[in-house]
């Protein structure tokens, strides 16, 4: 990144950003009169970014403003490269926006390559109307979304400031569209400050994004170039960077060499609670920034707030007598719909269901026969996945590719089935992971099913934090990564 020789080391920087950040910036004094930037004389044609994911530098991205006759382009291409338990990572981002002047937008195609999984996103104003394309593993999928007022693309977000007046204490608000969680997203941004600081050249002006939860912060200096950008707490971060450095480090392979997932991905505790599966109640005691309001509730987890910690009891429900049959099909439908991301109407899907739960009758035998069969042919390996049908087709996945498959598979035999995220202990690792499973209704009563475990009747280890398949879904659970602890008050 284009630190100065002043700027601690990149490990350094993640720990102050998240926790110390004041002292790296200072007042600049008085603004100049607050700039505004018309995209006809945009002041800069492309720059690169650098992006560090808790300590390690991860990848780039290059970032283009075009003319491009009445209109401009605005493209975007990231390449990324994690390591997570042993197995590299590769994301793939790119995107191609059209938008008039103004930067509201006119269409856009971005495609999504991660582990080999791929996603195409394609869409066009029309009226008062965006009309969407999504296509993954040979299935294509439409929307229509009608925003309130202009729309404009997430690739924008960064220049809205500058188009409409870097004035310290303006507030805009605007809605983009989010390919990523492929929905429309409110956003609001603020000039915050005018500030210096030791981790880039220049005065730059402080400006907040908030976006589906999560607040970014981004410092642009009078070129409206993104000097610093900062997410996830300090977690993750981005800095112009020089762009034949930039090429150099992708083509030489030099990134990602450490587990930059795992100590995010895991809140350690500290002694080990033994056996999960041996466990039937677990009480504990989080401190992290969450409304214990929004996780869910049921029989089988109770939050409260106790001494401004969130005290969480967790119980292992017996399951459902085996003489109960499915629900019929129309109850429960929003747990039966087909979608992207869980398939259930593929044909790929219905006859895989089919053979799997030949000579089975009964949801709970059913439930358990996908859970064998998944544990049989599907490797758990930390690979991504857009869809079920990824997983089908590469026979592998981490814990959400098998929630989506193990969904896919439930709903096209007719089991009402949902998708958990939140956390999970793993015996290997000593501490709580992130994981997703899924629920199934069964005679009445939603169960426990973790195809990635090989469980029908989940142990009390696992923590829901939100319900949902698409990844717009998995917004709350930014506010715990890499800022939660936990105790374990009781477990017996």
């Amino acid at each position: 990144m284009r630190w100065t020789r002043r700027a601690p080391g990149l490990a350094v920087l993640v720990l102050a950003l998240a926790g110390c950040a004041g002292q790296y910036f200072h007042d600049a004094g008085p603004p100049p009169d607050a700039p505004r930037v018309e995209l006809s004389a945009w002041p800069y044609r492309d720059y690169w970014t650098a992006i560090v994911f808790n300590g390690d530098k991860i990848g780039y991205a290059h970032v283009e403003v075009l003319p491009a006759g009445e209109a401009y382009e605005i493209r975007a291409e990231s390449a990324l490269r994690l390591r997570f338990l042993g197995f590299e990572k590769r994301v793939a981002l790119r995107s191609h926006d059209r938008v008039r002047s103004d930067l509201t937008l006119e269409a856009f195609e971005y495609d999504y390559d991660i582990d080999g999984a791929r996603l195409e996103v394609s869409g066009r104003v029309v009226a008062d109307s965006l009309q969407v394309r999504l296509t993954n593993a040979g299935r294509t999928e439409t929307q229509v979304l009608r925003p309130e007022g202009p729309l404009y693309p997430a690739s924008a977000i960064t220049m809205v400031p500058a188009l409409r007046g870097l004035k310290v204490g303006a507030e805009y608000r605007f809605t983009v569209y989010s390919g990523e969680a492929q929905r429309l997203a409110p956003v609001v941004q603020r000039v915050e400050a005018y500030e210096r600081s030791t981790l880039f050249e220049g005065p730059a002006w402080k400006v907040a994004t908030e976006m589906l939860g999560l607040r970014t912060t981004t410092w642009l200096d009078a070129r409206a170039r993104p000097m610093l950008e900062i997410g996830l707490g300090g977690v993750l971060i981005a800095g112009l960077e020089d762009e034949a450095r930039a090429r150099r480090e992708l083509a030489g392979g030099a990134l990602a060499r450490n587990e930059a997932l795992l100590d995010i991905a895991l809140i350690r505790i500290p002694e080990p609670l033994g056996d999960p599966v041996a466990l039937t109640y677990l009480k504990l005691a989080i401190e992290a920034l969450v409304d214990p309001g929004a996780l869910p509730e049921d029989p089988g987890q109770r939050c409260r707030v106790v001494d401004a910690q969130v005290h969480c009891e967790l119980r292992a429900i017996p399951l459902p007598g085996t003489e109960a049959r499915a629900p019929a099909a129309g109850s429960e439908p929003a747990f039966l719909q087909s979608t992207l991301t869980v398939p259930s109407r593929d044909p790929r899907i219905v006859a895989l269901a089919g053979q799997i739960a030949a000579g089975r009758n009964l949801p709970l035998d059913q439930a358990r026969a996908i859970v064998e069969w998944m544990r049989a042919n599907i490797r758990r390996e930390a690979a991504d996945a857009f869809s079920a049908l990824d997983v089908l087709a590469a026979r592998r996945g981490e814990c959400q590719g098998h929630a989506y498959l193990y969904a896919a598979l439930a709903r096209a035999l007719g089991i009402p089935t949902r998708v958990a995220n939140g956390l999970v202990y793993s015996p290997e690792l000593q501490g709580f992971a992130f994981h997703a499973w899924n629920e199934s209704l069964v005679a009445g009563e939603w169960i426990g099913v973790d195809a990635t475990l090989g469980q029908v009747g989940t142990d009390s280890t696992h923590l829901k934090i939100v319900y949902g398949e698409n990844p717009g879904d998995l917004a709350p659970l930014a506010a715990w990564v890499g800022r939660t602890r936990i105790r374990v008050l009781e477990a017996r």
